[in-house]
């Protein structure tokens, strides 16, 4: 399975929020986990990748699990990206998605022409899709966090509500970075 050039560059410029995020979202579209574990062995000298458990205990019971609870980890995974939640999530999205353990499966509907699972469908195009560069989710929030804090400071400069100016110069700027890698279209 081969690695995108996004991920290599997010390695090599030690942007340890972005291998994260990938390394994370690489669960749900290769429910092997072997993506994962290429990545981890191309960011193994990434320093501070990984955190120590932050000791926040993890729901045991399986029937608890839901999407919910697979989406809360998701999140705070990003935040304590520890060897335990990762191997927990790895439990959470196996529990979940044993329809999509095996590569590309289809449902058929009164042995009608195959129809793809949908959450199949979408995770494996935004997969080719962040590998060809088209998937701009990173540009966008990145664009959206830049205007955020421009927008705040700008905000707070001028004596108006800071959270307003961060929630206009968030738009502002995720529509900007939206358009700059859009080529203006």
């Amino acid at each position: 399975m081969a690695l995108t050039n996004a991920f290599y560059e997010a390695v090599n410029n030690e942007n340890v929020r972005r291998i994260r995020i990938m390394m994370k979202d690489s669960l749900l579209v290769d429910p092997s986990f072997e993506e994962f574990r290429e990545m981890e062995r191309a960011a193994a000298s990434v320093r501070g990748l990984y955190d120590p458990h932050d000791g926040r205990a993890f729901e045991t019971n399986k029937g608890k699990w839901d999407d919910n609870y697979m989406d809360r980890q998701m999140v705070q995974v990003i935040g304590n990206f520890s060897h335990e939640r990762i191997e927990h999530l790895k439990e959470v999205v196996h529990a979940l998605r044993p329809a999509a353990q095996g590569a590309r499966k289809t449902e058929r509907k009164n042995d009608s022409s195959p129809r793809w699972n949908r959450e199949q469908s979408y995770q494996e195009q935004k997969r080719r899709d962040q590998e060809d560069g088209r998937y701009l989710g990173d540009k966008v929030a990145g664009g959206a966090v830049a205007g955020a804090v421009v927008g705040g400071a700008a905000a707070w400069a001028a004596g108006v509500t800071v959270v307003g100016g961060a929630a206009a110069g968030a738009v502002l700027g995720g529509a900007a970075a939206y358009l700059l890698t859009n080529g203006g279209q």
